[in-house]
């Protein structure tokens, strides 16, 4: 109403008046002589109030400030957050459900109560699991005699950075840098090697620490707030919070390793329905039973149910498009699926990679390579593969919050097709067949011959078997190597023809 009043007046003042009206003192009045914007402007006020006084009452909402509610009324004071669970029920409250990918992401790596920023997951006495590194040094020692390998075949660049990321304790990178520069002596060949540490958790940058340099070595922190030190052997050794802050050095050669990094990182769920993708979301349901692997088959009521399987959060479909619905219609892999049909897509994975293949091509000199370690299908795009991992056990991922570690199955497909365009890719191969093309057979059988008591050598069995063994106890099957090296480079050992 008094939208078309004020259009109305205002019409009638460009009919009556021609050219506009500048008041004595400057001021502009458009097509409105002073008397009528004085006229309108007295009958807009008028109409304001009475309106206000419609809705409000009799008392001039205004008067009341400070003796009642303001409108609108001030939400309640929002609890304490303690734990992750308090922070995804105040989330999902305030927001709604949330994406799977936000949930993992808080649960793994939240400032005060993520998994990896508030311990270490690998500790001997209370760590949820145990990765190949840990088993035996024999499996370092193998990478670094690829490592070796790869860095003999391209001319032996005498400036390289190893660089790791997710390192966990250290241990990968320590059994990798004895071998290198054991091989590295014997050919006299000078290099000057740094390693660089992609960790964020700094109770693991401690960790690395104490394992790779001297406990007389500075731990020192550079004006950029990254972590510095010099390893047993001499090597710098630096710490930085994300790939980002990786310096550029065109002048050498970078050589990545990434085991058990892809498996950690965030995903988003779909499932194919007659009206296009649907992503699956995290919702709140106190006193839902979560079974492994439906996730979304959780039901409620039911009794003597595992502990670790009750938790307050569970996965929906949701019925209508979300922001993300569109990302499987992005890649033509996911075109000609059914329906019915639910995948996993790791968007930081594609991220992650496009910048590994920039250091593994940052050498200006066709040096360089990166090698990553995983656990996933070789050809197979990743459906429900979510799982939590508790005191060396798998448990719903929605058990406990951030006192779990989540990993999903790796879609190395994906990674291959994303990294050819950019680098030649070698692999997915085995863990098993990996190893023994390097020579990991002879080195235990080095070992057994060594050990004086025969539960020494029994125990160095055991542990071979563990890391190449194809069956449900072993992970030579399950767990796959990825090679990556500059356009046009030799075929690195351990990735045998047709790989």
């Amino acid at each position: 109403m008094l939208r078309t009043l004020t259009r109305s007046l205002r019409t009638s003042a460009f009919r009556l008046n021609k050219n506009p009206l500048i008041h004595e003192n400057g001021l502009y009045y458009g097509k409105f002589t002073k008397e009528e914007y004085e006229k309108a402007k007295a009958y807009v006020t008028t109409q304001y109030e009475k309106l206000e006084k419609d809705i409000k009452g009799t008392e001039h909402v205004r008067e009341k400030v400070g003796k009642m509610p303001q409108f609108p009324s001030r939400a309640p004071a929002k609890r304490d957050i303690t734990n992750l669970l308090d922070f995804f029920l105040e989330m999902i409250k305030t927001t709604g459900h949330i994406p799977l990918s936000a949930y993992m992401r808080q649960c793994l790596t939240h400032p005060e109560f993520g998994y990896y920023t508030t311990r270490n997951p690998l500790d001997a006495t209370g760590g949820d699991f145990i990765t190949s590194p840990e088993i035996s040094s024999v499996f370092g020692e193998m990478i670094g005699i690829w490592l070796y390998s790869v860095w003999s075949s391209q001319g032996s660049p005498q400036s390289i950075r190893i660089v790791e990321f997710g390192p966990g304790k250290g241990t990968l990178m320590h059994d990798v840098v004895v071998v290198f520069n054991k091989f590295v002596q014997k050919s006299k060949v000078p290099v000057d090697i740094e390693v660089v540490l992609v960790e964020a958790s700094h109770i693991l940058r401690k960790e690395q620490w104490l394992l790779l340099c001297n406990e007389s070595t500075p731990y020192e922190t550079t004006q950029d707030g990254f972590n510095k030190s010099v390893s047993k052997w001499g090597n710098k050794v630096t710490w930085v919070d994300t790939e980002k802050d990786i310096l550029e050095a065109p002048n050498t050669a970078n050589y990545v390793l990434a085991h058990e990094f892809f498996d950690a990182l965030p995903i988003k769920s779909f499932t194919k329905t007659e009206h296009g993708w649907r992503e699956h979301v995290v919702e709140h349901t106190p006193s839902v039973i979560n079974t492994q692997p439906k996730l979304e088959g959780a039901s409620t009521g039911e009794e003597n149910v595992a502990e670790d399987l009750k938790t307050e959060f569970h996965l929906t479909l949701s019925p209508k498009e979300t922001p993300s619905s569109s990302i499987p219609t992005l890649s033509p892999r996911y075109r000609d699926l059914p329906e019915g049909l639910r995948i996993e897509v790791c968007a930081d994975a594609e991220f992650y990679l496009s910048y590994i293949c920039k250091l593994v091509n940052d050498y200006n000199k066709g040096a360089g390579a990166a090698l990553i370690i995983d656990y996933g299908p070789a050809n197979e795009i990743p459906s429900n593969s979510l799982r939590g991992i508790y005191k060396h056990k798998f448990v719903s991922p929605f058990y406990k919050p951030g006192e779990v570690d989540l990993s999903i199955d790796v879609d190395f497909e994906n990674l291959k097709l994303l990294a050819s365009p950019q680098v030649d890719v070698y692999g997915p191969t085995e863990q098993g067949d990996w190893l023994h093309e390097i020579g990991v057979g002879y080195r235990f059988d080095q070992l057994i011959k060594k050990a004086n008591l025969m539960a020494n050598k029994e125990l160095i069995y055991e542990s071979y078997l563990r890391l190449t063994s194809k069956d449900e106890k072993g992970m030579g099957k399950i767990y796959k190597f990825m090679g990556l090296l500059p356009k046009h480079s030799q075929r690195p050992v351990g990735f045998g023809v047709g790989e």
